[in-house]
């Protein structure tokens, strides 16, 4: 029955696709049976939902690439392909053991290995600091390693927090795993081990998920059983976690080093790297002079596969396929569909070039990777169009538009060539979309989106209901602003509007420096800077985009997670210093927060 149905949808998408590449040879106009095929295909049961690295990921990229032929486009990069690779999880070397005074513990049961831990071992004496913590605001002050002094050693805390802290608000945060790391590496620790709350570690797998950011520490970082725990303790134990626990809670614990027992350890992991693609193709201008300036119409065609924790989805406890029909089939057909209307057309006197993007969901990677390497100079696109979710336009058409103000231009054309909708206009160029990795490199840009519903993120965005009338109206209107921005004698002016980091820096922070971090965790010497605000003291202090942030005063940063442990210390009017790797060399600003 599973098999007949299989068979059934792809002998579906079949005649679709079929019907598509038939009718646009005699009508290149935009039209909703096409719009309809587009989208059936990349949202069926067959193309997974679409998640980087995985099979329905490399169909939908022979999709589009096929599309981008047919259509007559001149196609860029490796016939079409831009490599992206990302990172989809972790996986053990060979070299994973953990012993006390030669007697070896099992990996997968009594340890493992964390993501973010270094490829090295270590063998000394350990240091149990309790919870691991350092805290010192108006409402707590706790240091775990009070009377401990900086030593090579491993150092031992449990996972959580105290009883006393698990009910107020706001301390969440502080039992975060790279948090404690981080603080017990600045105790010169060789070695890290984490204490899990249960007899074996079976249920690491489930407890711990690999994020999307693959930076490693230099040290082994070990989450491990209680009753590894308890053998490690020795003698300064008891017979079960609890008692350690209790002493743990105590407000006055101090941190003591376990002198009889020496730990011999090894870590090694590695990131699952996958690779995806941005596909891009072009029509050439007719002008000869102006076809040397470009606009990039473009949309990702990944979404979230099956889902499940730490996949964006909203409904992350259920493994289901997520179809993704309008986020973002319903994109990639409006790319399509004016990649075949204007090939047709052969109307541009500047060259279009027409892109998909691979990797957004996961922050954005695939764009980034595009303007980090284009196939044309980028002070050559003179405007960049995305589609994002414009598969549900409502009975009121309301539509908004964003990146308005990113020209001069853009909203008088805008307002002139509206055949109706009720629109709703976004002067900011950055959101969350492709587009702002654009805007990010001063390139105005243009974000078409038919808004959030309820199926967004979840096994219920489906193709049934998508309105394919509406998104013919939608790529119509697009289409006529592309057109003149295509025509028009002088390209759009380009000017800054709105901040180009978005929520950049978490607000729970007292002070920022007003950039926008590299959260993708592509950059493995330190934090990349994104972008940095005008104004801000980073800005005002000399820091630039691309630099390379290696250290907060004096204390190492390897990416963002460092980077805003670092800054959660400081108040406005501190004078911090801040290292960093300009064009490979490095540099110490000194900044007035």
């Amino acid at each position: 029955m599973i098999k007949s149905r299989f068979f059934a949808s792809l002998l579906l998408i079949a005649s679709l696709n079929l019907i598509t590449t038939q009718s646009k040879g005699q009508h290149p106009e935009i039209r909703s049976q096409d719009i309809s095929g587009t989208i059936s295909t990349l949202a069926s049961e067959a193309y997974q939902g679409r998640k980087p690295g995985t099979k329905g990921d490399s169909l939908s990229t022979e999709y589009i690439l096929s599309r981008f032929k047919k259509a007559g486009l001149k196609l860029l990069f490796e016939n079409g392909k831009q490599d992206v690779k990302i990172v989809k999880g972790f996986k053990r070397g060979e070299q994973n053991s953990l012993k006390v005074n030669n007697h070896p513990f099992e990996v997968g049961k009594d340890f493992e290995p964390l993501p973010f831990s270094g490829n090295s071992n270590f063998a000394g004496k350990v240091a149990f600091a309790g919870y691991g913590l350092k805290l010192k605001n108006d409402s707590v002050v706790r240091d775990d390693y009070s009377s401990l002094k900086p030593d090579n050693q491993w150092i031992m805390f449990l996972d959580g927090l105290p009883a006393d802290l698990q009910k107020i608000e706001g301390y969440k945060k502080q039992a975060d795993l790279r948090t404690k790391v981080l603080h017990a590496i600045d105790q010169n620790a060789k070695g890290i081990l984490i204490v899990y709350h249960t007899d074996t570690i079976t249920p690491l797998s489930k407890a711990v998920v690999f994020d999307k950011n693959s930076s490693q520490y230099d040290i082994p970082v070990i989450m491990i059983s209680a009753q590894t725990a308890l053998a490690i303790l020795g003698s300064n134990s008891s017979d079960n976690l609890e008692d350690i626990v209790k002493i743990s809670n105590n407000k006055e614990f101090k941190p003591y080093i376990i002198e009889k027992n020496i730990i011999d350890g090894e870590a090694s992991v590695f990131p699952d790297e996958v690779k995806t693609y941005n596909l891009a193709g072009f029509i050439p201008g007719k002008d000869k002079t102006l076809a040397n300036e470009y606009i990039v119409i473009g949309a990702h065609y990944d979404h979230l596969g099956f889902g499940g924790p730490m996949s964006g989805s909203r409904m992350p406890d259920t493994s289901a396929v997520h179809y993704g029909a309008d986020d973002n089939a319903s994109g990639v057909a409006a790319v399509i569909e004016l990649a075949e209307k204007m090939a047709k057309e052969k109307k541009n006197k500047r060259s279009i070039i027409f892109a998909t993007f691979g990797a957004e969901e996961l922050g954005l990677i695939g764009s980034k990777a595009f303007v980090a390497q284009p196939p044309v100079a980028l002070g050559n696109i003179g405007l960049m169009v995305n589609f994002d979710m414009v598969g549900r336009l409502d009975s009121a058409k309301h539509l908004t538009v964003g990146g308005v103000g990113t020209s001069i231009e853009a909203r008088a054309i805008i307002d002139s060539l509206n055949p109706g909708f009720d629109l709703l206009i976004s002067e900011d160029g950055y959101g969350p979309s492709d587009h702002a990795s654009f805007y990010s490199e001063n390139i105005p840009v243009l974000y078409f989106t038919s808004g959030v519903h309820e199926q967004y993120h979840t096994p219920f965005d489906t193709f049934n209901r998508i309105n394919s009338d509406g998104e013919k109206d939608i790529i119509a209107y697009a289409e006529k602003i592309v057109s003149v921005a295509a025509n028009r004698p002088h390209k759009f002016t380009y000017r800054e509007s709105g901040p180009k980091n978005g929520t950049n820096e978490r607000t729970t922070l007292k002070v920022t420096l007003g950039i926008m971090p590299d959260f993708s965790g592509v950059e493995k010497n330190g934090l990349r800077i994104d972008g940095v605000t005008p104004g801000k003291v980073a800005a005002k202090s000399g820091l630039k985009k691309g630099d390379i942030i290696t250290a907060i005063d004096g204390k190492k940063v390897g990416n963002i997670y460092d980077y805003m442990n670092r800054m959660k210390e400081f108040s406005p009017g501190q004078i911090i210093s801040v290292d960093v790797l300009r064009e490979g060399k490095s540099q110490i600003f000194i900044i007035n927060l």
